[in-house]
């Protein structure tokens, strides 16, 4: 019989065709022809490698389809809109854009590389910028290749984290598959500081893959002994997330072992010896990701201890709120851990006082989206992991522990560090919103959900005040900082 498809199916394939046709008309107006079919395939390509992940994915359906449309649409835009302003100053090009701090810093690695006359930057993980520069091998000197490998990598997330979230929750909720996986990506899909991170040249979308694919290789052990997968296939993608955070980002591979330490102590007798071979795999990972990095073993040690080295490049005021914070006891930063997780959830701060008001970072101030997945999944913690059938065993142990140590090593300032396991919470969030859906636990929710907003809303506009406050003394200042300048300038001979 001849196969003919639905009509969603034919809508959702002219929706596709209409978006990139209009991709391709608009970037040829602005770039030319040739540059223009060139930034309309790699991001086509950054498309179709997450479809095709979706199309063979147990429980996909019609619906992740359309989020997935919607979710490209979005990254897109927003990657266009870079792209035109990385390409503003008459001096810069496609191949020679305008970047800012890290991402500049690998684009010129890559250059010096390819034999370009430019100082060789510092690059403490070299993995990012190799990868730069093999797609340029192929492709040719571009920004939109590894722009589009971006996001590539973070679409791709996003479908992985529906896959992860049905396979843990199939057996637990009375939900169907589908429902479980398109949940999975439409939260996924709220979290726009993570979305954002990969319209632009950082090593995060890798970082993402690499956690996105480990955690779901990691969920077989979670799972009802129903839903779980053969182990070796398992393992084979577990190798290949820690071989590409051996070379992206090393210390994360710490987070990795954390996880597989975490999903093996419910069933050690059953799991022990797929973890003894992803902890093997984890070790000679770290040993290899320690060789190519510019940190070694002693500067991870220094990173956890704090010191004058992590004070002076962390805290960059003496008004700092965390003033110090790198020099106190181990014991005192415990203490402040309330006081730094706060800090780690609730920024970055969704307004912008001082920043360019790009397209990329108004989407990015978006942060409510993950005040919502966020303060679900700490309802979770709160009232509900503690109840022996009302829980998603292990795992959710794993992205807090994350999140802790995080918020404790590095003071909850530097949000960036946390995105790869945001997306971990979005099964909890799932979860507790399938038990809301078959009618448990709504009044205690509801009120939970009243004084967190109100509580957020509070420290939201404390926070704004204060920040105003800042930037208003310091633009008060400067004027008399540029007058005694004229002065000096003056008064010399």
């Amino acid at each position: 019989m001849r196969y003919r498809p639905t009509l969603s199916r034919q809508l959702l394939l002219l929706a596709e065709a209409i978006a990139f046709a209009v991709l391709a008309v608009v970037a040829s107006s602005h770039f030319g022809i040739a540059d223009g079919m060139g930034i309309t395939a790699a991001y086509l390509v950054a498309y179709l490698v997450p479809c095709l992940l979706l199309s063979h994915a147990r429980g996909a359906s019609t619906t992740a389809r359309v989020v997935l449309l919607a979710l490209a649409v979005l990254m897109m835009v927003a990657a266009y809109s870079n792209l035109l302003r990385w390409t503003m100053p008459e001096v810069c090009n496609l191949q020679l854009p305008d970047l800012k701090a890290d991402a500049r810093n690998f684009y010129k690695w890559a250059l010096y590389h390819n034999g370009y006359q430019v100082d060789e930057p510092g690059v403490i993980f070299p993995g990012f910028p190799m990868m730069i520069l093999a797609l340029w091998k192929v492709l040719g000197v571009s920004v939109v290749w590894p722009q589009a490998m971006n996001m590539m990598f973070t679409m791709t997330s996003v479908v992985l984290t529906g896959m992860t979230t049905r396979r843990l929750l199939i057996g637990r909720v009375s939900m169907s598959h589908q429902r479980f996986f398109s949940c999975g990506m439409i939260l996924s899909c709220l979290l726009f500081f993570y979305l954002m991170s990969g319209v632009t040249l950082l090593k995060e979308p890798s970082t993402y893959l690499a956690v996105s694919m480990a955690g779901f290789a990691l969920s077989s052990m979670a799972a009802v002994d129903e839903e779980r997968h053969r182990p070796w296939r398992d393992i084979l993608l577990f190798v290949a997330a820690c071989v590409l955070m051996a070379f992206i980002r090393t210390t994360f591979l710490y987070f990795l072992a954390l996880g597989v330490i975490i999903m093996v102590l419910p069933h050690w007798r059953r799991d022990w010896m797929v973890v003894v071979v992803m902890l093997a795999v984890l070790a000679v990972c770290l040993l290899v990701g320690d060789h190519f990095a510019a940190y070694s073993f002693s500067r991870h040690a220094e990173i956890v201890d704090g010191g004058w080295n992590m004070q002076r490049f962390y805290v960059m005021s003496e008004n700092h709120l965390l003033n110090y914070y790198f020099l106190y006891s181990h014991g005192h930063r415990l203490l402040m851990l309330p006081l730094t997780v706060s800090i780690q959830f609730v920024i970055p701060f969704p307004w912008l006082l001082y920043e360019e008001p790009t397209l990329a970072n108004i989407i990015l101030r978006c942060a409510y989206g993950w005040y919502i997945v966020g303060g679900i999944a700490i309802f979770y913690y709160f009232f509900m992991c503690w109840r022996r059938h009302d829980n998603i065993g292990a795992w959710a142990w794993w992205p807090a522990s994350v999140f802790i140590i995080i918020a404790y090593v590095m003071a909850g300032s530097v949000a960036r560090y946390v995105l790869p396991f945001q997306p971990l919470f979005v099964p909890v969030a799932t979860y507790v919103l399938c038990r809301l859906g078959e009618s448990r636990w709504r009044r205690l929710f509801s009120r939970w959900a009243i004084c967190f907003v109100v509580l957020l809303a509070v420290v939201l506009l404390v926070c704004l005040e204060l920040q105003a406050s800042t930037i208003s003394s310091m633009l008060h200042v400067r004027p008399l900082e540029d007058f005694l300048r004229d002065v000096i300038v003056m008064a010399e001979p």
